[in-house]
Order: C-alpha cells, then sequence, then structure tokens
C-alpha cells in the first residue's frame, strides 16, 4: 500500500500472484491497525519533505509536464514525477491544475460528513502538500487543450486566463455526478461525490437536526452501490433514531459489483440499523416533497399503476457518475462511455505527448482486463504514468499498467466496517474499521500527511479501546 512502490516490484509480485492465496496471514488482532498506524506516524515524521534542490540545470531550458486534475490519479503522478531522479537531463517543471484549493481523499468523506474526521486530515490544501516538492499548484478551471500549440489554457480566479505551455500532458480530470436525465433530480438531489458535497450535507443536516421536529428526519439516498451503502450506515450511525432513512436502488441487489464478504456484511449492517431499502425501483422524478418512484419490473403498460410516492425532507443521490464533461471537448478519441481511449501504458491513442488515467480513461492492462475506476487503481496509475513521462523525456522504455487488485474496504459506520485483502483476510466489525483508517493513513499523499493523520487516528483509537475497557469494567463492577 506504500505510496512509492516502483512500477517494477509490482512486476515482480505479480509474478509470485498465483502463490499469494496460499499464504495464512496471522497477527494479532488489535495490533495490525495500531501499528500501521503508528508506521504512518513514523513514515511522516522519518522522512519529512525537503525544499526542491537546485540543479545544474536549473539555469537552462526545462522541459514542462502538465497535469490536469488533482485527485488521487493527478496528485500522485505530480508527487511521483518530483520524486524520481533525472540524471542527465533537466528535471521538468511540474504543474497541477485543479479548480479546488484542497485535496480531498474521497474515501474518508463519509467520516468528515459525520464529524469523526477532520477537514486537515482528509482535505489538506494542495499548496500544503506540494510545499517543498518542486511541483508548481494552479488554481483554475482546464478551458482548452491545443495539442498542435502544446499549451494548456487555464481560467484561473485570480489571474484570468493562463497558457500552459507542455511537453508532456496527464490527463486527470476525474468524473462528475450523472442524474441520467431523471427530472428534477439536478435541481432537487444533493449529489455526494466530491468535499463540497460531503460538507454541504454535514451543513444541511445539522440545520435540519437542530431545528424543532415532531418526527424523525427523512433523508432517501438513491444508489445503492459502494457510496450509497457506506453514505447510508455512516448517516444512521450517526444520527440514529433522529433519522428516518431509505436506500433506493434501481438493481435488485446492492453492492453487485463487490466481493460477496462484503456485500454479505454491508447488507446485514444496513438491516441491523434500520436502514429501509427499495430495491428493483426507478426513480422517475425528484422534487422539493420526495421523490416518485416506480417499480423496475414493471411492465411497460402498467408504469402508471405502478408509481408510487415517497416523502422525503432531503434526497441524496449517489446513483452513477460520468467522465468529465471537458473529455468530450478535447477532440480526443473517446469510448462509448466519454472516457479517454489509452493503451496499456497510459499513453492516449494518437497522442505520444498526452496520457491519460483514472476515471476519465479507459485501458486494457497488460493482463488484458480493464481496471476499476477507484482510487486504488488511480493511485496504481499514477506510478506508472510518472514513470512512463520519465521514460519518453529520457529516451527509455515504458511500462505497461499492470492492475493489482489489493482487496476492498467499507465504512459501515460507528467505528465500524469490512476488509478483504488478497484474497486470504476477512474482517468486519471495529477492527476492520481501525484497519481501513491505518491503511488510509499510510496511504496518504506524503510522508508528513502520513504522520500526522497516523499519530491523530492511532491517539483515537487508543483513547477508544480505553473507553471500550472502562465501560466494561464499570458494567462489571455494576453487576
Amino acid at each position: 500500500y506504500h505510496s512509492g512502490w516502483l512500477p517494477e516490484f509490482s512486476l515482480l509480485l505479480s509474478c509470485l500472484e498465483p502463490r499469494r492465496n496460499a499464504t495464512t496471514l496471522r497477527v494479532p488482532c488489535l495490533m495490525l491497525p495500531l501499528s500501521l498506524a503508528m508506521l504512518s506516524a513514523v513514515r511522516g515524521f522519518a522522512r519529512a519533505p525537503r525544499a526542491a534542490r537546485m540543479s545544474a540545470f536549473d539555469g537552462i531550458a526545462r522541459p514542462d509536464v502538465c497535469i490536469l486534475g488533482g485527485g488521487f490519479g493527478g496528485l500522485y503522478t505530480a508527487l511521483r514525477l518530483a520524486s524520481l531522479e533525472w540524471k542527465g537531463v533537466p528535471k521538468p517543471r511540474v504543474r497541477l491544475v485543479d479548480r479546488n484549493e484542497r485535496f480531498a481523499f474521497l474515501p474518508m468523506m463519509y467520516e468528515l460528513t459525520t464529524g469523526t474526521a477532520s477537514c486537515w486530515e482528509v482535505a489538506p490544501t494542495y499548496e500544503e502538500v506540494l510545499n517543498g516538492s518542486g511541483v508548481e499548484f494552479v488554481h483554475g478551471d482546464v478551458s482548452k487543450l491545443d495539442t498542435e500549440t502544446s499549451m494548456v489554457s487555464v481560467l484561473t480566479p485570480s489571474h484570468g486566463e493562463l497558457l500552459l505551455p507542455y511537453d508532456e500532458c496527464v490527463l486527470a480530470l476525474g468524473s462528475e455526478p450523472s442524474f441520467a436525465d431523471i427530472a428534477g433530480a439536478r435541481e432537487h438531489a444533493l449529489p455526494f461525490y466530491t468535499l463540497d458535497d460531503a460538507l454541504q450535507l454535514r451543513d444541511r443536516l445539522l440545520v435540519q437536526q437542530r431545528a424543532p421536529r415532531a418526527a424523525p428526519l427523512r433523508v432517501v439516498i438513491v444508489g445503492g452501490s459502494y457510496v450509497g451503502v457506506e453514505l447510508a450506515a455512516n448517516l444512521q450511525s450517526w444520527l440514529g433514531a433522529q433519522l428516518e432513512l431509505t436506500l433506493v436502488h434501481r438493481a435488485a441487489a446492492l453492492l453487485s459489483s463487490s466481493r460477496e464478504f462484503s456485500r454479505l456484511v454491508g447488507v446485514q449492517r444496513l438491516e441491523e440499523s434500520g436502514v429501509k431499502v427499495h430495491l428493483d425501483t426507478t426513480v422517475l422524478g425528484i422534487d422539493t416533497h420526495g421523490v416518485t418512484l416506480r417499480d423496475s419490473c414493471a411492465a411497460d403498460g402498467a408504469e402508471h399503476a405502478a408509481e408510487r410516492r415517497l416523502d422525503a425532507d432531503l434526497v441524496v443521490w449517489t446513483a452513477g457518475t460520468k467522465p468529465s464533461s471537458l473529455a468530450s471537448a478535447l477532440g480526443l478519441p473517446l469510448d462509448e462511455r466519454g472516457r479517454i481511449c489509452t493503451d496499456a501504458t497510459l499513453r492516449v491513442n494518437g497522442c505520444s505527448s498526452l496520457y491519460a488515467l483514472g476515471d476519465v480513461a479507459t485501458l486494457v492492462d497488460a493482463r488484458g482486463s480493464r481496471p476499476p475506476s477507484t482510487a486504488q487503481a488511480a493511485m496504481q496509475q499514477a506510478d506508472y504514468a510518472a514513470w512512463n513521462v520519465r521514460a519518453a523525456r529520457l529516451g527509455g522504455p515504458t511500462l505497461a499498467f499492470r492492475y493489482a487488485d489489493l482487496g476492498e474496504m467499507l465504512s459501515l459506520g460507528d467505528g465500524y466496517g469490512s476488509l478483504t485483502a488478497l484474497g486470504a483476510i476477512n474482517l468486519q466489525g471495529p477492527l476492520a474499521s481501525l484497519s481501513r483508517r491505518a491503511v488510509y493513513a499510510a496511504r496518504m499523499p506524503t510522508t508528513k500527511q502520513a504522520g500526522r493523520v497516523g499519530l491523530s487516528w492511532a491517539v483515537d483509537a487508543a483513547a477508544g479501546v480505553a473507553s471500550r475497557l472502562l465501560r466494561g469494567h464499570s458494567h462489571d463492577k455494576a453487576a
């Protein structure tokens, strides 16, 4: 899970893959997440970011690398490029462009909404993250990419339009909500995909929570994939009896793309917490008072008879995303879903100086499979993108991307989670939740951030264990 692993190391691991499932890992349950969190802290304090060093080529024209998009794929590519050795050639000038001022560690947005994680932990500013790395941050919206002049146009809030030249350009534009042309969805539903979405949802819920109410707050979440299920579990855990939560999903089962263990744990958690689940249900429209539904399996001639209303004080949309709309405006080769087509080295088809990765890209990797649109895949692609950009500048061999499925982790509220890893480890409950936090602390973008977050979460974990022990001791004395 280390953010600095080399593509060659991934290649070596892939050779050992058939033996991995035969290995059983035995560790003391409580010490695993605490040890990982402490290792993250040590990693941060032992390897604090250093100021960019002067080079013999600093007075010579340096090549320009522009990275468009500061999510997992873009930010980790920029930091990886800055950490690579550039012996014998000028080190490139790396610019990272993003419309936001903060990097959002998206898998932890549920905890940010419920108040169990702080903004500084899971959404540091780009200026803070990139300090001392040598990467320049440009705050603005990408408006145009001119492949003939190798120029990127960026609209900034403070300096107007900037023109950024590039020798190599990495497209990590990410995705945006897809409302599937549902009437009223864009106007009346609150999406949950970004840092701003998470903070806005928290504000809305706090306002509703503080208002005098005769009945629980009615919230409908549309979409039963990872985001919808994890959000539902966390909100129900946070607000409890103050909340009447309903999850609406078009398919016949929740978490249809997840592993069976994760799906079973997630469904059980929702049932135990009292979340109402409507499967095989299509949303026809959303308005200020709730949603209009229809059974997905209803016959075409019975559409109106099958319609029903579900009143709600708040509707949250988690029912799907699409590639950034900017991708379709760049004139690059796209697939039927609007994703940029690349080869296995992440180079855009027909464009020698452009690379694409993450949610905005599609490719067949060296194993012949298509990587999923996840943060895990984007972070792995970032290592390869940085390596191949460097290879292009040095004239060296490029590496075909190989996706390594390391498992999946779910946040299910109130210190509860599920974790599957390497085909041999299945965890659920508080231990899985602690392990998830420890892994994410280790995967923070910089050593400094990993150290701060790892130490903070290790202290929180230790305090939580001590609190549970004290409560158990008090209960035993009362008995």
